[in-house]
């Protein structure tokens, strides 16, 4: 019935029954009601609706982001405002413009409603709006269709072409902005690719292989170092590169003293804590701040992940007892998903960040890989500490083979430098049928005619051993069958299970097969 009177007698009903109303929300409704209908009104009841709904949040929900205020404010407010021929004073511009990216990013963080739909593609709409009216270069970067690439190359686009000028408030304010902004989308797309529903993954520093010939032409060196040699990979679909984009742009908001101290401000003004913390965590690991990692690792709850990325961070500050104890704590707590092993622990570059997953055999795989590097530093070692090393690698490396394959070429060497091997772990352990056919291949005369010591039992204090250089026939048939029983259990013996117990039983022998510091 309302439509049907004329237009001027609802524009007066409007403005009378929002007037005598004494339910602000309901003032405010009948507000908004009235700029829809009549756009025309917006400089006139716009910027007095705005002050009304500060005001309400003020009084009813102070230190409250997501309340039905600032929800009518950011959601329906802001937009219209924005369109129409109103000129609103910069500084209250800016609070609105804070307002807005607090309440959806907050709204974002909660348990969705999806009262709200598109909450990022809303919220970039209102950086463009308020952008223009504060006549800002890169409001019209947020009407484009998103592109965290195109965005983030804009943004630097901009940062270069005004970089004599960072420091004036309009260049810099516009590019705090925005930037947090583009930031923060691709932060939360990030996490949640990385941290879905079916499978979760944990950002480690992996292996490198050296990629640089002497012949190579330095200009291509630089090309490849131009983001310090850092390659991330992932298990999943996703590479991770969120990541990379978003380090480019925290040091973009870094680029200067004035822009360092602004974002300082705005995050302690828009409670960015709780979306920062975990970035901050993997900037610092994909900077190779190992000594920064460590604090901050230290003060997050203990989980899985924590203990993960503590064992790494430990394995590349040379810390190996540390590593070690937290090694033994992951494999302790082990998911009970099992996955496959990873094929992307080791690639060539200068650095490697890797997103591994969190299951059973990609976890203990990824200990393995630590405990093995950390051995093989005291290969060269004599005497007794340094058949320790290479038979504890010789485990470690059967729950990937024959990835690692190429460390048994350099543990058979030295087997035969030395003339002797002696494990008492052997039976215990080493199942894997192309290294026990090394290892006997070893023992032959064609192989360089070996003394092979195996220890009868699993205990690495037991002194009772089988020697394969001049031992009678008797003895000779005793340790190929030995040698059989072992290759037997290849593909039958769970390698994960043989592994766990393997570092959670033989920690101490381990331990004093690593250089500690």
């Amino acid at each position: 019935m309302f439509q049907h009177i004329p237009q001027e007698l609802q524009h007066k009903l409007l403005v009378m029954t929002a007037d005598h109303s004494e339910d602000t929300m309901e003032h405010c409704k009948l507000l908004l009601l009235l700029l829809r209908r009549f756009p025309q009104t917006i400089a006139t009841h716009g910027p007095r609706l705005v002050e009304t709904l500060l005001t309400a949040e003020k009084h009813s929900h102070p230190g409250c982001a997501v309340n039905g205020y600032r929800k009518l404010l950011t959601c329906d407010a802001l937009p219209l405002l924005g369109t129409a021929p109103v000129v609103l004073n910069p500084r209250l511009s800016l609070r609105l413009l804070c307002k807005a990216i607090e309440f959806y990013l907050t709204y974002i963080q909660q348990p969705q409603d999806n009262q709200i739909q598109q909450p990022w593609d809303r919220l970039f709409q209102v950086v463009e709006l308020i952008g223009k009216k504060l006549g800002w270069e890169l409001s019209s970067l947020f009407s484009m269709t998103w592109n965290r690439e195109a965005y983030c190359e804009r943004l630097h686009q901009y940062a270069v072409t005004h970089s004599a000028n960072l420091c004036e408030e309009v260049v810099a304010r516009q590019l705090l902005m925005c930037t947090v902004a583009v930031l923060l989308r691709i932060l939360n797309e990030h996490t949640v690719l990385i941290n879905n529903d079916e499978t979760m993954y944990c950002l480690v520093e992996a292996f490198a292989e050296c990629v640089h010939s002497p012949t190579e032409p330095k200009l291509k060196k630089r090309k490849r170092e131009d983001n310090g040699g850092i390659v991330i990979t992932s298990d999943g679909d996703y590479s991770g590169n969120g990541l990379a984009l978003n380090v480019k742009l925290w040091d973009l908001l870094h680029s200067s003293d004035y822009l360092q101290r602004e974002v300082g401000k705005l995050s302690q003004q828009l409670r960015l804590d709780s979306w920062l913390n975990s970035f901050l965590t993997d900037l610092a690991m994909y900077k190779g701040l190992h000594h920064e990692v460590l604090p901050r690792l230290s003060q997050e709850p203990a989980n899985l992940s924590v203990h993960l990325r503590l064992a790494s961070t430990c394995f590349f500050l040379k810390d190996y007892k540390a590593m070690l104890e937290y090694i033994v704590l992951v494999v302790t707590a082990l998911p009970s998903v099992c996955s496959k092993v990873s094929h992307n622990l080791t690639v060539p570059c200068g650095r490697h960040l890797h997103y591994l997953t969190l299951a059973r055999f990609p976890v203990i795989q990824y200990c393995c890989r630590l405990l093995l590097l950390a051995i093989k530093e005291n290969f060269s070692i004599p005497g007794a500490v340094g058949d320790l090393a290479i038979g504890h690698a010789l485990v470690l490396m059967q729950i990937d083979w024959p990835q690692e394959a190429s460390a048994l070429s350099t543990i058979t060497e030295r087997i035969i430098n030395r003339g002797t091997f002696s494990y008492p772990l052997f039976q215990a352990y080493i199942i894997c049928v192309d290294i026990l056919e090394e290892l006997t291949y070893l023992w032959t005369e064609h192989g360089g005619g070996v003394s092979l010591d195996i220890a009868t039992g699993s205990g690495i204090l037991q002194n009772r051993r089988i020697t394969t250089r001049g031992a009678d026939k008797g003895v000779r048939e005793e340790v190929k069958q030995a040698m059989r029983r072992q290759a037997a259990r290849d593909g039958i013996d769970p390698l994960d299970e043989l592994l766990q117990k393997f570092i959670i039983n033989e920690k101490t022998a381990i331990l004093h097969s690593l250089i500690i510091q």
